[in-house]
């Protein structure tokens, strides 16, 4: 299970918790895009990524990472 950090939603897949995030908290993903280079996110678009996907991924990563520390 995933919960949103923000706002406490639980999901039962990290692909719909993703989507939360980038829909319902899009000033998150624009906080982590924006402490990117630019080279970082041309090389994640370069990899077949979507910067927007990785992250909110890498949002709810994080926030897993802090509830069990």
């Amino acid at each position: 299970m995933f919960k949103c950090a923000i706002c406490g939603e639980v999901f039962f897949t990290k692909e719909s918790a993703r989507e939360h995030i980038k829909i319902k908290h899009p000033e998150k993903v624009r906080e982590i895009l924006s402490s990117l280079s630019s080279s970082s996110i041309v090389n994640l678009e370069k990899r077949g990524v979507d910067p927007e996907n990785w992250a909110a991924g890498y949002f709810i990563a994080f926030s897993q990472e802090e509830k069990s520390n």
